[in-house]
């Protein structure tokens, strides 16, 4: 076999796995948020004012810290709460970036480099607040697609319940309303034995907790599942730029930040490394500027070939292409203000 096929296979596979355990994190983030949370406990503490949305959004990132490839399902199980569309998304955009973990990871990658490290966040979290206010009219229905797993009137797929029925239980979690239809008469078999007993209150919780469990269990397989069938190709296509691109192409644009930031932005797009890993391959950049390299990181974990992917499985194509244009725009924009500024040499 060719050995650049192997090198694409083994590439694809890579980034596929690099991904993949944060999907299965983002996925069980989403289930036991479906499950456990209600939507009138949402709403009730999310702000209703705009600004108050978005700090809301871009701060739940620090503390419900979540690679871009898993967090697309949890803001589509967010959404599907209640949570404004202009707080998801601004979560969705700034979570990937803000939280800790990243935050160190760019630290050490720029080798103790604060203003670096801070500017990817600044850069990040203000474009993020800018998407958002540009959704600020947005209803949720014009934001999930139709066939979305967290929608509706998505064919197949359990409803908020579980029960099949098409309407709402968010306050009633009880067993009925979790389990697969076949199981029901054998628990209502066991409800009705111990009903009669003083040990019924603690015999139901447990099967009350095992039902929960097993909705947990459906609701992340089916977003895992669904997100797997986007990363794929996703991955393929960074694993094929990888491949046949050759890495002379990129000298060119190493001499000015006109050329070199969308350069590297373009790369970001192309190469979908996770937001984790993706400050050592821009700290490897030595040739370019340090604007374009802050480009890179800032860029690559709200928009990149897998997560586009992603995005048009899960969200409208008004939604998309905000997704797509705005954080592009908005990234340029401020590594090009960066550049012209002298901040960033």
């Amino acid at each position: 076999m060719d050995a650049r096929l192997i090198h694409l296979a083994q590439t694809a596979l890579a980034v596929f796995l690099e991904a993949l355990p944060f999907l299965v994190l983002g996925s069980l983030v989403s289930a036991c948020m479906e499950v456990f949370v209600p939507r009138a406990w949402v709403e009730r503490r999310v702000p209703k004012s705009l600004p108050g949305a978005l700090a809301f959004g871009v701060a739940l990132g620090t503390v419900l810290p979540t690679c871009e490839c898993g967090v697309v399902p949890v803001v589509r199980r967010m959404l599907s709460k209640g949570v404004p569309v202009p707080a998801a998304v601004a979560y969705m955009l700034a979570a990937p970036v803000v939280n800790p973990v990243v935050m160190v990871s760019t630290w050490v990658a720029f080798r103790g480099d604060v203003l670096m490290t801070g500017l990817r966040a600044a850069v990040v979290a203000a474009t993020a607040v800018a998407v958002g206010v540009s959704v600020r009219r947005m209803a949720v229905d014009r934001a999930l697609r139709p066939n979305s797993p967290n929608s509706p009137d998505a064919p197949g797929v359990p409803d908020a319940c579980g029960c099949g029925c098409g309407h709402d239980h968010d306050e009633d979690r009880s067993l009925p309303h979790l389990v697969e239809a076949p199981l029901l008469p054998h628990f209502r078999e066991v409800e009705d034995a111990l009903a009669a007993s003083p040990a019924f209150a603690a015999s139901s919780v447990t099967v009350s907790r095992a039902a929960q469990l097993h909705g947990v269990a459906r609701y992340m397989t089916a977003d895992l599942l669904d997100a797997c069938a986007w990363l794929l190709p996703g991955a393929l296509a960074a694993a094929a730029f990888r491949t046949f691109t050759p890495p002379e192409a990129l000298f060119l644009f190493m001499d000015s930040p006109a050329l070199a930031i969308p350069a590297l932005m373009g790369l970001a797009v192309l190469l979908s490394v996770c937001s984790e890993a993706d400050a050592f391959v821009a700290a490897s950049f030595v040739g370019f500027p340090a604007s374009a390299r802050l480009a890179f990181v800032a860029l690559g974990p709200m928009l990149d070939l897998k997560l586009m992917a992603m995005y048009g499985a899960a969200f409208r194509r008004g939604l998309v292409l905000r997704l797509v244009v705005l954080p592009t725009l908005c990234v340029w924009a401020a590594c090009m203000l960066l550049a012209g500024l002298g901040v960033l040499e």
